[in-house]
């Protein structure tokens, strides 16, 4: 049983292989170019873990710290490039990064109540570079119980440099097209082996009510040779 906002749900494993192709989506991730908006702020949630160790500072998050238990599913490439809503949309460097999400099963590394306690898999950060931007090696996450498909993003800078579990004032979530995730969940192992999630972006309370679909993602590529894509932080988030 997993723990969300307050709520509990229960989840299956999955297993299998990749298989299946899916094409390029549009999408409405805000961006410098657009108009420098403030990236609105997403909760935190109950799964975010400890991070100061040095080997957390990597662009692949697929495995353990020590290198085991690599994580399978479909590859996913994620640039966040961070910029700077008060000084003229300029890129930020040396912005701490943190990423983390759930594995194709729905279950995230390093939790208790997860029965993954020292796991560190799809957990890392990086230091943006002099182009405000930092890459992460990562997979499409899978789902479980009262959520939609979502990458949980910390942006620690100038404006705010909380590394506390509870403070998500430096936080938002990153979504996917709806369409995207019915696809791979209902065709693609291993998440197939799960289905589709009943959770969908419109009726998910971070996407409608906190972030309002601002930070979905438009992923190119293919679910055979897997997806990469962009998201622009505005700082400082609210």
């Amino acid at each position: 049983m997993k723990p969300d906002e307050g709520h509990r749900f229960s989840r299956a494993a999955a297993l299998g292989l990749l298989g299946g192709a899916v094409g390029v989506l549009a999408a409405r991730t805000g961006s410098a170019a657009s108009g420098c908006a403030v990236t609105p702020e997403g909760e935190i949630g109950p799964f975010f873990a400890d991070d100061s160790l040095a080997g957390f500072n990597r662009s692949n998050i697929l495995a353990n710290l020590d290198g085991r238990s690599v994580q399978s599913g479909v590859k996913l490439t994620l640039t966040v490039h961070v910029y700077d809503t008060r000084a003229s949309c300029a890129a930020m460097p040396g912005v701490q990064v943190d990423l983390w999400h759930c594995n194709a099963a729905g279950v995230y590394s390093d939790e208790a109540s997860e029965g993954t306690t020292s796991q560190t898999w799809l957990r890392g950060y990086q230091l943006t570079d002099s182009g405000g931007k930092a890459a992460f090696t990562t997979i499409f996450p899978g789902w479980y119980g009262g959520r939609t498909t979502h990458i949980h993003v910390r942006a620690r800078s100038k404006y705010n440099s909380a590394s506390s579990t509870a403070d998500g004032s430096n936080t938002t979530q990153v979504f996917f097209r709806q369409a995207m995730i019915d696809t791979i969940n209902t065709t693609i192992a291993p998440y197939s082996a799960k289905g589709a999630n009943p959770t969908t972006n419109a009726n998910d309370h971070v996407y409608t009510r906190e972030t309002k679909g601002q930070t979905e993602l438009a992923l190119s590529g293919s679910a055979a040779a897997g997806f990469s894509a962009t998201v622009s932080i505005g700082l400082p988030i609210a």
